[in-house]
C-alpha cells in the first residue's frame, strides 16, 4: 500500500525553508506491531475490521495526529506535555513503515498537535502549543533535519493547531481564542501561514464571526468559532475546519481568494479529525490518544462517505461515526476508544 493523502486531496506550494536548527533524529528498528484483526476493546458495526498498526513504548505515549508520506506513516507522540508549553517537555514523532516497525524518531517542542505534510516539499510541518505560546518545525525526512519557526504574537491570545495545504496555499487554525464579553470570537480563526527567514507569517483567511450559510437550513448565519481545531479537505475540494467546542464543521470553498465562500453543518457534538472516502478500496488511519493506532476497514467504502471522531470530553464519547451533511447527524459505527484525536482515509495503491 502507498498512499499520500495530503498529495491526493491537495496540492501546495510554500516558501522554502531556511536556517536549520541542529537534527533531533533517531534511527531504529523493531519488531513488526501489526497483528491480527481483533474487537481490543472495541465494539463496531457489522463489516468493519479493526486491526492493530501500532502502540505507544516506553519512551512515546500518547499518540495525537498522523500523516502518511509516500510509503511511510507518521505519528505524533505528545508525551506529557503542557498544551500551552509552560514546561520544556518535548513530543516525539515517529516515522513507521506500513509494516508498523519503526524506521526513524524525531524530537520536536512541547506538545504537538498539527502534523502534515507539504506536498510541494516534502517537508513534514508540525505545530505545538495549541492553547498558548505556539511553535511550529519542519521535518525532512529524508536528512532528518528538524528547523524551528517562530510565530508572531497571536492575536487571538490561544496558540495554532492543525494545519491543511490546498491550491498552492497553506492554511492554519487559530486555536484556544479569547471571547469577548458577548461570548464571540471576533479574531482570526484561520490564516494562511507561509515561512519566510525562520517566521511563520500569517494573513487571516476566515474571522471568528464570519458570515456563512447553514446548510441544513440554507439560512445566512453568524459562526462563532470558539475552538477552532482539525482542518481537512473534502470530496469538492473545500477546505473543512471542525469548531470542535462549537460543535460544527465550517466549508471554505476556494479559501484565501476573493472568491471564498462560507457554509457550515452543525453536528450537535464536539468532533475531532474528519475525512471523506476517496475509493472504494483503503482503510481508516485512527490514533486513539489514550492508547494505539489502528487500522479499520469495511469490505466497500462508498467515496464521498464523512467519518469523523469524537474525543473524550463529547457528548457521545469516544467514538468513530458517519456525518450526515444534510441533517448534522453522526451515527457511531465503532465504539470504545479511549479518546480518538486522529484520522486519515488511506486509499489501496
Amino acid at each position: 500500500m502507498i498512499a499520500a493523502f495530503a498529495l491526493i486531496l491537495t496540492a501546495c506550494s510554500t516558501s522554502s525553508t531556511t536556517t536549520s536548527s541542529t537534527t533531533s533524529t533517531t534511527t531504529t528498528s523493531t519488531t513488526p506491531t501489526v497483528q491480527a484483526p481483533g474487537d481490543f476493546g472495541l465494539g463496531a458495526l457489522p463489516g468493519y475490521t479493526v486491526t492493530l498498526f501500532a502502540r505507544p513504548s516506553t519512551t512515546y505515549t500518547a499518540p495525537d495526529s498522523v500523516v502518511v508520506l509516500g510509503s511511510h506513516i507518521f505519528v505524533d507522540y505528545q508525551n506529557v506535555t503542557a498544551k500551552d508549553c509552560t514546561d520544556t517537555n518535548t513530543s516525539t514523532v515517529v516515522e513507521y513503515n506500513m509494516d508498523g516497525t519503526v524506521a526513524k524518531t524525531y524530537t520536536v517542542p512541547g506538545p504537538s498537535d498539527g502534523l502534515r505534510a507539504d506536498p510541494s516539499s516534502g517537508l513534514l510541518w508540525v505545530t505545538s502549543c495549541e492553547d498558548g505560546n505556539p511553535k511550529l518545525v519542519t521535518i525532512d525526512p529524508a536528512t532528518g533535519t528538524v528547523t524551528p519557526y517562530t510565530f508572531p504574537p497571536t492575536p487571538h491570545g490561544g496558540g495554532y493547531d492543525d494545519l491543511c495545504f490546498i491550491n498552492g496555499m497553506a492554511f492554519i487554525a487559530a486555536s484556544n481564542p479569547n471571547l469577548n464579553s458577548a461570548g464571540v470570537n471576533v479574531f482570526p480563526a484561520i490564516d494562511k501561514i507561509t515561512l519566510s527567514g525562520g517566521k511563520a507569517v500569517l494573513t487571516p483567511v476566515l474571522m471568528g464571526n464570519a458570515t456563512a450559510t447553514d446548510m441544513t437550513t440554507s439560512t445566512k448565519v453568524s459562526l462563532n468559532e470558539v475552538d477552532p481545531d482539525s482542518m481537512t479537505v473534502d470530496s469538492q475540494g473545500q477546505l473543512v475546519l471542525v469548531d470542535q467546542a462549537g460543535t460544527e464543521l465550517v466549508f471554505l470553498k476556494n479559501p484565501g481568494t476573493p472568491q471564498q465562500q462560507v457554509s457550515r453543518v452543525p453536528v450537535g457534538d464536539q468532533l475531532d479529525d474528519t475525512v471523506w472516502a476517496t475509493s472504494t478500496k483503503g482503510r481508516l488511519l485512527v490514533v486513539d490518544s489514550a492508547g494505539n493506532v489502528f487500522w479499520i476497514s469495511v469490505p466497500q467504502f462508498i467515496p464521498g462517505t464523512v467519518y469523523t471522531e469524537g474525543p473524550s470530553d463529547s457528548g457521545t464519547a469516544s467514538f468513530l461515526g458517519v456525518v450526515d451533511l444534510k441533517t448534522g447527524i453522526v451515527p457511531p459505527v465503532v465504539v470504545g476508544f479511549g479518546s480518538p484525536t486522529g484520522m486519515l482515509f488511506v486509499p489501496n495503491s
